[in-house]
């Protein structure tokens, strides 16, 4: 009994391997949102606003970059493994801390099982015949035997995945440079910024047209908000956090708005309808590369592996803090001996594997099904981490605490935030292409609830984070 309370007591303050380097923190973050909607699902997002998406990304751009200033903020303070749901905790309420940790595990579980299904999707290119089902079974298998590896191991492997994106996407900004101001690849004509007011104007569909893709490119920066968690394994994290903060969110909005900035202007967007394929695969076919469509579809199915990679490890570890707190399951905080918390990781592969079964029963529907689901989480966590930095920044101020990271325009940035997530959650629940997300996404919030009333309360004080303990019977169990 003593052995198993010892166990516990170490695992949720020293349990985890601080051995992620300041590089590989980065790339993890900008790894796990780079996924399968940059170079593949933003084609959608043209088809409904033309040139227009480009004010969608900056605005969600804008956003993100409010969500992760709150995060980091908190983060710098107090880094732990459960992140946003420890502060949701411990400023919002035992509850809220309970909820926001299942509602963003089961963002992860969502957004991962989309991603296989894109990969199934994206196999069958080279083999129109072969089962969607198999790519995604042999890739969550992969990345499940990856998340057993040390951390510094699987940080590198991760590194290295998102090296490649980065890659790839700057090539593409490069060579989409060279059109619109040189010409080259274009029989010498220069085609300039024309491409983003021709061809019905600025906004063919108008303002409804822009306001219909906020329900899309919202879930095209979701999981920015990793970088949070991984501050429970960061060398250093008070340092290396902070750098991180810094650099990732310019590092996204830069990728993601500029080269959708650099596609609408190198290519008309009706000629983007047109082909009917990804603007990297023009691109790359225009500057002349023979194997363009399938090297680019290489590219793709990296990214979406990289994404997977980053969001099994994100769901397990969000686990682990919680199970640390008493929540869930002390089972969850069993490490290996590379100070991986491995039932944690199996746990979330598990629930993932549902998705295989899914693409094995309804190939063609699949992606779009589950990628949906994912939003409502997404919009739940963000509201909650910017909800709990009021009340954070609050109680700092009344102590009169000086912050190491503080949010500058404080409470207008997180205020302002809050409304543009009122306004990106009408737009997914009036939206036929994630609407279905809204119901998906409260059916799991009763769950929870359901859970937490039955399982959790009973136990507990709901007002007090740091007084949560382990009962006898939770122990023996474990």
């Amino acid at each position: 009994m003593v052995e198993k309370e010892s166990q516990i007591q170490a695992t949720e303050s020293h349990g985890l391997n601080r051995s992620l380097s300041n590089r590989q923190i980065q790339m993890l973050a900008i790894g796990g949102v780079i996924g399968v909607g940059l170079f593949y699902g933003s084609t959608t997002a043209v088809k409904l606003a033309g040139p227009g998406v480009l004010i969608t990304f900056i605005l969600c751009g804008v956003l993100a970059a409010i969500v992760m200033r709150a995060l980091g903020e908190m983060t710098v303070e107090n880094p732990v493994a459960g992140s946003f749901s420890h502060y949701a905790g411990d400023l919002l309420g035992v509850r809220m801390g309970f909820l926001t940790a299942g509602m963003w595990w089961f963002y992860w579980i969502a957004t991962v099982m989309s991603e296989l299904a894109a990969i199934g999707s994206l196999v069958q290119y080279w083999f129109p015949t072969f089962p969607a089902w198999i790519p995604g079974l042999i890739g969550l298998i992969l990345f499940t035997l990856s998340n057993m590896l040390a951390v510094r191991i699987f940080g590198e492997v991760e590194y290295w995945f998102a090296v490649l994106k980065i890659f790839a996407i700057v090539v593409f900004m490069i060579f989409g440079g060279l059109i619109i101001l040189t010409g080259v690849f274009n029989d010498g004509y220069a085609v300039g910024l024309t491409n983003l007011w021709v061809n019905g104007g600025f906004l063919p569909h108008g303002w409804p047209g822009v306001f219909a893709t906020i329900s899309l490119i919202v879930q095209v920066y979701s999981g920015i908000e990793t970088l949070g968690v991984e501050a429970g394994e960061s060398h250093d994290p008070a340092q290396t956090m902070r750098k991180a903060f810094r650099s990732v969110t310019i590092r996204i909005s830069f990728f993601y708005i500029g080269s959708i900035l650099i596609a609408l202007s190198a290519f008309s967007w009706t000629y983007i309808l047109e082909s009917n394929v990804s603007p990297y695969v023009l691109m790359f076919t225009k500057i002349g590369i023979p194997v363009a469509a399938g090297l680019v579809n290489l590219i793709i199915i990296l990214s979406a592996l990289s994404s997977c990679n980053t969001g099994v490890y994100g769901g397990s570890r969000m686990l682990y803090g919680m199970a640390c707190k008493g929540l869930y399951s002390p089972k969850f905080t069993k490490l290996n001996r590379n100070q991986v918390p491995h039932i944690a990781v199996w746990m979330t592969a598990a629930m993932i594997s549902i998705g295989v079964v899914i693409t094995y029963l309804a190939p063609e529907n699949v992606y779009v099904w589950i990628t949906s689901a994912s939003a409502f989480a997404s919009l739940w966590t963000w509201g909650t981490i910017l909800v709990s930095e009021l009340v954070f920044r609050h109680r700092a101020n009344k102590e009169k605490k000086i912050l190491q990271f503080g949010m500058p325009l404080w409470p207008v940035l997180p205020i302002i935030g809050l409304l543009m997530l009122v306004i990106a959650f009408l737009a997914i629940a009036t939206s036929p292409l994630t609407r279905i997300s809204v119901f998906g996404g409260i059916g799991w919030l009763v769950i929870l609830l359901v859970y937490y009333q039955i399982k959790v309360k009973h136990r507990i004080n709901a007002n007090d984070w740091n007084g949560i303990q382990y009962k006898k019977e939770d122990l023996d169990a474990s």
